[in-house]
Formats: C-alpha cells, structure tokens, sequence
C-alpha cells in the first residue's frame, strides 16, 4: 500500500528533517545522482536537454545534467526563466555547470526528437498557471518522444492533479521523498507516466501519517471470503437487491447477478412486477419478487444479512416510498445497507431529512449523484475529490465510495484511494456492477469498510483484465462479473 501526501506535508517532513547547515545540498545532490543512475540505465546511448527553473528543484536539473555530462553524455540546459532570481541552492548548482551548453527557447526546434527532455522547472512548488512564455516552452518539448519530469511535472498542481493549458506530458517521473497527492488523482495520474519514489533515506512512510492511502491487490486480497469444507448456502450470508423502478429493471438485474457470482449464497431481488420474467429469464438462481408498493417488501425486510438499494430507482413514488421503508427499517434494526444510484438522489429530499443513517451504511454516488448531495457542481466535486468524499462522509455519516477516475473509499477515520480503474469502466451499469459485489462481500461477512474497499479495487482490476484482452471501448458491464469472479477465487 502506497502512503500519499499532500505538498504542505511533504515540505514540512523535508525541512524537519534537514537541521544541520548544508543537508539540504547534501539531498539535492542525492536526488541528482540517483535520478542520474535511472536516466543512464533507462536512456543509455542518449542526448539529454535539461529544463532548469530559478527554486531547488532547477537545481536539482543543474546537478543532474552534471552527472550525465561525467558519464560522457551529450547535456545542454535551458534557463526556462533566466530573468527569475534564482534560489541559493539554485544558483550554487548553476555556477557549477560553468563551460556547459545552454540553448534559449527559440533553439527548440533545432534539437533532435531522440533527445529526452528532463523537466527540473518547478517540482512540488508548481502551479498551474504557467503563462504564455513557459507555456510554448512545455508545449514545444511535449512533441518529444521520451520526456522525464523531476518530483512533479511542470504544469500540475501537486494537491489537486489539476494542470494548466500546457502541462509537461511525462514518460516517466522520479519524485522524491514521498508520493504527492496531486501525481495519483485527477490528471496527475496520466502527466506522471510512470511513477518512481527515492525517498533519499528520509524514511517518511516511517513517521509521517498519509493524507490518503493507495489501494492494491496485495492490501485487499487477504479480505476475500474463505469458505469452510463443511459449509452450506446459509454459511454465505444473505443478500436483499431492491432496485429496479419501471423502465430500470437491468440495474437491479445486474447487480443481483453481481451478487450472485460474487459468492453471496442466497440473493433476493424485489422489484416492479414488470421485470420479474427478465430476471428469472437471466438468472433462475436469483429469488425475485414484484413489489407494486411499499406494503408488499415488509415481509422481505428481515431476512437478509446486507441489503443494496438503488439501482434503476428514481425520483418517483414507487421509489420513494419503498426507500423510506427500507431506510427506517434497516435503521431500527441493524442492517448493513448499501445506498447507490437513485436512492443517493433521494436522500437529499426533505421526507427523508430525518431519517438516521447507520455509521456503516455504504453511499456509493458518482460525481453527479455527489454534487446533488452536497447541493454544489460537478466541477467542485472533481476539482477536489477528496475534500468532496470527506463532505459527504461528514455531512451524512456514513461510509462514502466516491466513484470515478480515482475512486475515493473513506470513513470518519481513514481515506483510501483506488487507482487501478481507467475509462474502460465508463459505461452504463458498471456501477451497478459494484454495488452487487460489495453487497455481496458484507452479506459474506466483510466489515461495511473492508467490503468497500475490496470491492472498489477488485472491480477497477477486473476492467484492467478486460482491457487486456479486449481494449478499453466496448465494454458491457455485465462482462466485469467473470474477470471480478477470477479475482475472488
């Protein structure tokens, strides 16, 4: 599990940690030499352009191409704001690149394509306006083919992962000390390319909290259910699907089959009487009932282990009403519940103002649904993810899964990050999707946060799988549940 930070985080550790007068030179050559050591062994025959910014992180460049230039490579610099005073550590590096070659911005177009280009401009300090002269500068070199950036790349904001007009495009960055929040979220993501930590012996995973921490499959697979030799169908819990308003009768379809193949041992789907022939069509295993009203669901309200609301629900009366009666029920009697889709939608109207919602309800919105929730735009919500996930966790109490490009999973404690997932998951259903599996997983047993977080990286993984050996457009929902099934076995 990979910790990450924010900048102001990283900044504080670096400085604490540097208390005699010259250990900060001393990291900044550490930083060069070992950046030196990956650009010769992944770009060993090559010419190296180095883009150099007035604060350390320039100076960081300046030492760079020093060392590449000791191994006999072919090194020219250029000052990208050679009119900025220059930091100490800055101009001390720079004094020492005496006799090298420097170019002025104009001289771009004359260097081959095959140089790489390393971006040492701003590093964590960056900002996302840039301005139209340094602008130019990182769109000209983005049209080369191998691009490294040093501790972040020019152009995106280390917290947020938001970039500017012309931010550096990177193949490949060596961020130093700890990972930045703003490299896995967002854009950051895609500039970053691949992502490379020297911690330069700091140690700060060692003493220093994350802000957010970074899923994988590693973290989560010790979650998976195990399953007993001697064990029958109610041993895998019990799973209550309602979902499936007129005209919606796929979402709750799909997520009683998630549920289903996810290992839940007995699944019940209530829904309009009017999709009761597709679900049994699709899924005879599945137990489904019609329901025209609130009236018909009591008699199903106790018998499951975990229940998931939502799908394929919307701001109707059939909805509505069978929702209240639900959420009141699972309130007075302790039962794990999982709201997505149209019920999130709901929860923000006035009749269900006062209804309590359990600590351990799971809210799984996406960026629309959360934006209605928090009653702000959709851009807010993106702009900062995780401050929106921590919005909804304080405002409703419960435990939030942020949906997207970079799903969000947290509690009043603790925020996870999922970054497995890409736009291959981007489709009609997928959510759906999910919401079967964690279902699933909290019926087997899971903890409501275990299960979010399991379910959330395994369903990413599994579209990682499909892209492998289909590509990332034409993904059908359903299709996840056979690559999800793979990772739980």
């Amino acid at each position: 599990m990979n910790s990450i930070y924010t900048a102001e985080q990283v900044k504080a550790f670096e400085k604490n940690s540097f208390i005699k007068e010259g250990d900060d030179l001393h990291a900044m050559m550490e930083a060069a030499k070992q950046s030196v050591e990956i650009l010769n062994k992944d770009y060993p025959t090559s010419e190296f352009l180095i883009l150099c910014g007035p604060g350390n992180n320039g100076g960081d460049g300046y030492f760079i191409g020093i060392g590449l230039i000791e191994l006999k490579k072919r090194v020219k610099f250029l000052d990208v704001l050679d009119d900025v005073r220059k930091s100490s550590l800055c101009e001390h590096a720079f004094k020492a690149t005496k006799g090298a070659e420097f170019i002025n911005a104009k001289m771009l177009k004359d260097i081959s394509s095959n140089t790489v280009v390393v971006d040492a401009i701003f590093g964590i300090g960056g900002r996302i306006d840039l301005g139209s002269k340094l602008e130019k500068i990182l769109s000209d070199c983005n049209k080369f083919d191998s691009k490294v950036a040093i501790d972040v790349p020019t152009g995106l904001e280390s917290n947020t992962g938001e970039i500017s007009q012309a931010c550096f495009n990177a193949d490949k960055t060596i961020t130093f000390i700890g990972y930045k929040l703003g490299q896995r979220i967002n854009e950051g993501k895609n500039y970053c390319g691949k992502l490379i930590l020297k911690d330069l012996g700091l140690g700060m995973e060692e003493n220093v909290s994350p802000t957010v921490n970074e899923l994988s499959f590693e973290d989560i697979k010790m979650n998976i259910p195990k399953r007993r030799e001697n064990s029958h169908k109610g041993d895998h819990g019990k799973l209550l699907i309602i979902a499936g308003d007129e005209g919606f009768g796929g979402a709750g379809i799909m997520s009683s089959e998630s549920g289903l193949k996810t290992g839940a041992g007995l699944v019940k789907l209530l829904t309009r009487k009017s999709h009761v022939s597709a679900s049994l069509a699709r899924n005879p295993e599945v137990m489904v009932f019609g329901a025209d009203n609130a009236q018909d669901i009591e008699a199903n309200l106790d018998w499951p282990d975990a229940v998931v609301a939502g799908p394929g629900m919307f701001k109707n009366f059939w909805s509505e009403q069978i929702l209240y009666k639900l959420l009141v029920h699972v309130a007075n009697n302790n039962i794990p519940t999982l709201l997505d889709a149209g019920a999130l939608r709901l929860l923000s109207h006035k009749a269900f103002s006062k209804i309590k919602l359990l600590s351990e309800t799971v809210l799984t919105p996406h960026p629309g649904e959360a934006a209605e929730m928090l009653n702000i735009s959709v851009n807010e919500i993106q702009k900062n993810r995780i401050k929106s996930a921590k919005a909804l966790q304080e405002k409703y109490g419960c435990i939030i899964v942020l949906k997207g490009n970079g799903t969000i999973v947290c509690n009043k404690n603790d925020v996870y990050l999922c970054s497995s997932g890409g736009p291959e998951l981007a489709v009609a259903g997928s959510g759906d999707i999910l919401s079967g599996v964690i279902g699933s997983l909290i019926a087997q047993g899971l903890s409501p946060f275990d299960a979010a977080k399991t379910g959330v990286e395994i369903h990413a993984l599994a579209g990682k799988e499909f892209v492998k050996d289909v590509g990332r457009i034409g993904l059908a929902a359903g299709e996840l549940i056979f690559y999800i099934r793979k990772f739980l076995n």
